[in-house]
């Protein structure tokens, strides 16, 4: 009896370690990648549209920036990772939580910030142009305002479900933080995603002046502070770096695609009058202190007397506006429907 009872208790260690399961059968069965920091001992388990997010020896996992599981902490164990089966469950059961609110109603686009520069005592780029035999001047903060208002109006008629912000609806300065500001201010009111579009009007000292239209988004090198981490506390330290940085990532693809499909909308409209001059990138105020997709359009050039005069010209900003409007329908119907 006391011979059976020693195999027993010898035994069930072995029986429990048999249930654990080894990174990469778990990556097979989930049909995942995974992406290791050697020096955190971090690692990220990326499943179709989802991130698993966990550290050695940490009895905590975070899926997709918000879920937080706790679970057996996993261990390194022949040169290689093991989860725990409790652990694994707990993936599962988050994965199919995840898919299963997809499947439902899916990532929605939640608000809309449309931020028309300058305003007040800041009029931006101001040229003169002839109107009529006179001398007519034409300011930045006017032309983006006219187009904003009109995009507002649009994106409101077609969009009952979604909230449409802008910066400033009148001829008033607001300063380039308080603009990020009001966008961040309303991450903390929806779980869903925020797109930010600044519309701006260009100026160069330059004779000939180009002509054209532009966006602009935040560099890949540029790295933002993203997640408040103030009550994070010190067992999260090694974790926050790790989804700080995949939601930069996200942010930087949403924000390409967003300013691709802006631009192809723009150009639907305008093209045969103003060329396309493409993406570019640059760390500006608004798009690197916004922590959402971000892209800063620049609708044409004051300094090129055919285009200002164009831009002071209310159908051809409606245009611009209905082309603005096309590209962000385009992304979000994208965004919605495939729930990417």
């Amino acid at each position: 009896m006391t011979v059976i009872l020693v195999i027993c208790i010898l035994l069930f260690p072995a029986a429990a370690m048999a249930e654990d399961v080894e990174v990469s059968a778990l990556l097979e069965e989930l049909d995942a990648i995974m992406e290791w920091n050697p020096l955190r001992e971090t690692g990220v388990i990326v499943a179709g549209g989802d991130r698993i997010v966990f550290k050695l020896d940490f009895p905590v996992m975070i899926v997709d920036y918000d879920e937080k599981l706790d679970v057996d902490p996993p261990l390194r164990r022949d040169g290689t990772i093991w989860f725990t089966s409790d652990a694994v469950s707990a993936m599962r059961d988050a994965l199919f939580r995840c898919r299963l609110q997809r499947k439902g109603e899916g990532f929605r686009v939640s608000t809309i910030v449309i931020d028309p520069g300058h305003g007040g005592e800041d009029p931006g780029s101001v040229d003169e142009i002839a109107v009529k035999g006179k001398k007519t001047q034409i300011r930045e903060k006017d032309v983006v305002l006219s187009i904003a208002k009109t995009l507002s109006e649009m994106l409101s008629g077609a969009y009952a479900d979604k909230k449409i912000v802008m910066t400033r609806s009148d001829d008033t300065y607001v300063s380039l933080e308080k603009r990020a500001e009001t966008a961040n201010a309303l991450l903390k009111k929806t779980s869903d995603s925020i797109l930010y579009v600044s519309i701006h009007a260009n100026r160069v000292e330059k004779t000939p002046s180009p002509s054209g239209f532009e966006i602009w988004i935040l560099p890949p090198e540029e790295k933002r502070n993203l997640l408040d981490d103030s009550g994070a506390g010190k067992e999260y330290s090694d974790i926050l770096p790790i989804l700080n940085y995949m939601m930069e990532e996200d942010i930087s693809v949403w924000s390409q695609i967003l300013a691709d499909d802006i631009l192809r909308g723009v150009e639907a409209r305008v093209g045969a009058l103003s060329p396309n001059r493409g993406v570019k990138k640059e760390s500006w105020s608004v798009v690197r202190n916004s922590k959402m997709p971000a892209v800063l359009l620049e609708v044409g050039f004051l300094s090129n007397e055919e285009e200002a005069a164009r831009l002071n010209d209310p159908v051809y900003l409606k245009d611009l506006a209905e082309g603005i409007y096309n590209g962000i329908r385009t992304f979000i119907s994208s965004v919605e429907k495939t729930g990417s």
